[in-house]
């Protein structure tokens, strides 16, 4: 049965990560129903987690080679004072967006009391006994993917410095949020501020794939459920494996303007979570 289960949620997981309709989301129904209302993760989780971090790797390897090579080739050029922020070239540009972007997330390290930090804070509002904030989370990532979907390569761009701040600002409210999806929060603002379609998915991807293994690892750390050697191999195989094709699958409905369906399905499950919250709040009183 734990083989069973690891291969079910690794397969679960990285498909409500990778398309456009929030694993978070889908965990807290999950959670209500059973009855769980902690949020309280397994290590399962967080083995999942790092393995859809590889599958993404793996899936986008020419992207993420270009990065680490102009990463330390940056640093060279700093070292040697022939750093030009004028004159940078397109991956270059894209690496110092993402890591500005990136860089707002230090925020949740700071410490909020008994939570533990800010970011324990922040998630502890999720999973409250109701699917009342999630059903309205979903619906409005399921609006906001209608949105872009009408308005690709209709918005006049912005300049790429405040590209990224806006992208770190929408990214820092959506990971400890259930319901909102880093993914689709990610690429349709980025749609929406004017980057190329193809271009806003990389950059979903690359600061899905630095969440996971931080998330991961802190998961791994702090799962309530500890694994065995069997389930880990499992899950992180077949996650990545998971999440490798899903990317490709995730850049084919792009191509292909499927993006609406998702869309739909955000929006009615969203729905039918605000109707299951106000009735959950009507049985509490």
């Amino acid at each position: 049965m734990s083989v069973l289960t690891a291969i079910f949620q690794a397969i679960a997981q990285a498909l409500a990560w990778i398309f456009p309709i929030s694993e978070s989301g889908h965990s807290a129904i999950f959670h209500d129903f059973s009855g769980r209302f902690s949020g309280a993760c397994s290590q399962l989780t967080g083995i999942v987690h790092i393995g859809i971090a590889i599958g993404i790797f793996i899936a986008c390897f020419p992207l993420f080679r270009k990065l680490f090579v102009n990463f330390f080739t940056c640093g060279r050029d700093i070292v040697k004072k022939q750093f030009d922020i004028h004159n940078l070239t397109a991956v270059r540009r894209f690496m110092l967006m993402t890591m500005l972007s990136l860089l707002l997330f230090v925020f949740y390290l700071i410490p909020a009391g008994r939570s533990g930090n800010l970011y324990q804070l922040f998630s502890s509002f999720s999973y409250n006994g109701t699917l009342l904030d999630e059903g309205i989370c979903l619906a409005l990532t399921g609006a906001l993917l209608l949105l872009t979907v009408r308005r690709i390569n209709k918005v006049n761009p912005i300049p790429p410095v405040f590209q990224a701040l806006v992208i770190g600002a929408v990214a820092f409210l959506a990971v400890p949020t259930a319901g909102c999806s880093l993914v689709a929060g990610v690429f349709c603002v980025g749609v929406l501020i004017g980057m190329n379609p193809k271009l806003a998915l990389k950059y979903s991807l690359t600061m899905s794939f630095v969440y996971l293994i931080a998330q991961g690892i802190f998961e791994i750390c702090t799962g309530v459920t500890p694994v065995s050697v069997a389930q880990v191999i499992i899950a992180v195989v077949i996650s990545a494996a998971a999440a490798f094709f899903f990317v490709k699958l995730l850049l084919y409905v792009i191509r292909k303007k499927l993006l609406a369906y998702f869309a739909w399905y955000d929006v009615i499950i969203g729905v039918l979570c605000v109707i299951i919250g106000v009735l959950e709040l009507i049985i509490r009183r």
